[in-house]
């Protein structure tokens, strides 16, 4: 398979969405007790609505559907963010959704989706058990099915991140960005690239459901034959033929990071910079406080904070560093 992602494809879901999402903050660090990187900077999309990226693919999907598809309704697969962005764009624009979760997501993401108005369904032990699922029911039901990452519009539509960085920090050169399914930074990559090829662009991922480092190993799409991680919004067993494509075309290098460490990071963003954030969130600043990754020689690095989706205390709580995962 061939698949590029053309820059007026991603300027165009730029315009098509700039109503309905946030353009968010990129902020310097504070004056910080550590011995992070004094010129990075965090790109705060824990701050988008709905708290992620993930609205950003979804209305640059839902803007381009037709009348009937509209009519007949939406069907989702997610670990979490996907769904709750789904739900509030579909509830924005007056669309019937569906929206499937492993049975292992937390009655807060259930509650969240539910109070946008659509149906949750909630099966398997992972996003894959749940994503076949709900491609089941949509061709079932005549329904349009929302891929998290596989989908073009989806890729555009995290690629207007991408655009936005650049136009906030024209001098741009190093970017982190953490990988669940690759769509995040297979569209961000896409973009920077095109209009800076000189970017370092570096992805970061869960040791428990490293699929993209796994995929790009092997040459090809490999799927995990499990995954464990308190990352959940990361942990898709495989990374889909589209995101491989551009990442192995954009992306410089991928990092792993564990949960202890992930952990670590959200206490350190909720203390030191007053982000509230989930494990996605937080694998960024992970890699960095743990040296898989080094920014010192950057001029303007940029740490992606994606997603801010969690219930701190019972995150904190669950992690036992003396139990492995």
């Amino acid at each position: 398979m061939s698949y590029n992602l053309p820059l007026a494809t991603i300027e165009a879901a730029r315009q098509r969405i700039a109503l309905y999402v946030r353009h968010t903050p990129l902020l310097p660090l504070p004056a910080l007790r550590g011995d992070l990187p004094p010129q990075l900077r965090l790109k705060l999309e824990n701050l988008q609505v709905t708290g992620s990226f993930k609205a950003r693919g979804v209305f640059n999907t839902l803007l381009q559907l037709s009348q009937q598809q509209r009519e007949w309704g939406v069907v989702a697969a997610s670990g979490g963010n996907h769904g709750l962005a789904l739900a509030y764009g579909a509830w924005r624009l007056g669309i019937p959704a569906t929206v499937y979760l492993p049975a292992t997501a937390s009655a807060d993401r259930v509650a969240r989706v539910q109070a946008w108005g659509a149906r949750v369904v909630q099966h398997g032990s992972a996003w894959d058990d749940a994503h076949s699922a709900a491609v089941a029911f949509a061709e079932a039901e005549g329904l349009t099915y929302v891929h998290p990452f596989d989908a073009d519009a989806t890729l555009a539509g995290q690629g207007t991140l991408g655009l936005e960085l650049l136009d906030d920090l024209p001098e741009l050169d190093y970017v982190l960005i953490a990988i669940g399914g690759g769509g995040l930074i297979a569209g961000m990559a896409a973009a920077i690239k095109q209009r800076r090829p000189r970017v370092r662009i570096v992805g970061v991922e869960p040791v428990g459901a490293a699929s993209m480092q796994h995929s790009l190993a092997a040459g090809r799409v490999s799927p995990l034959p499990a995954v464990k991680t308190i990352a959940d919004t990361l942990s898709p067993r495989s990374v889909s033929e589209r995101t491989l494509i551009l990442t192995q075309q954009y992306v410089d290098d991928v990092v792993l990071v564990d949960d202890g460490q992930m952990v670590a990071a959200m206490q350190w963003l909720w203390a030191e910079c007053n982000q509230l954030v989930e494990p996605a969130g937080a694998a960024v600043i992970a890699a960095l406080q743990n040296g898989k990754v080094s920014v010192a020689e950057a001029a303007c690095p940029v740490a992606l904070v994606c997603g801010g989706n969690a219930a701190a205390a019972s995150v904190f709580a669950a992690y036992n560093p003396s139990e492995p995962r």
